[in-house]
């Protein structure tokens, strides 16, 4: 992490080992063991105890994601104050453009790969069944 500012550094760091803390829980945590009791995939005569780990491992995630926005944000914010005014406009447009770019990408990639069905949208994937019209 050479060359990146301090503050930077300071604010990534811990980030990262909450996440890497957090995935080494789930390992040595009941999920693992649960699913490699597991006969069927995804089922478990314990549900109780693998939604409660499940949950857990929600609100890690949750906590680690609000983090990084929040450091997404500082990091925007420190650029714009060293922009001019139109440097940040420009800025912000060509991030927002990038945005909605990656979004209609991932969206096309998802369906050639064949995911059944994508989140907010009306467009399903041609490996499922199509859906029944109204």
């Amino acid at each position: 992490m050479t060359g990146l500012p301090s503050w930077l550094q300071r604010g990534g760091l811990p980030l990262r080992t909450r996440l890497f803390r957090s995935v080494e829980k789930v390992a040595d945590e009941l999920l693992v063991l649960l699913a490699y009791n597991c006969k069927i995939v995804g089922e478990s005569s314990q549900g109780e105890a693998v939604d409660e780990a499940m949950d857990s491992h929600a609100l890690d995630m949750y906590k680690i994601l609000m983090e990084a926005d929040k450091l997404r944000l500082d990091i925007l914010n420190r650029m714009i104050d060293i922009l001019t005014p139109l440097q940040a406009v420009e800025l912000l447009v060509a991030l927002k453009k990038l945005h909605l770019c990656l979004h209609e990408w991932s969206k096309r990639r998802d369906i050639q790969m064949g995911i059944t069905q994508l989140r907010n949208t009306q467009i399903s994937s041609t490996s499922g069944p199509p859906e029944p019209e109204p």
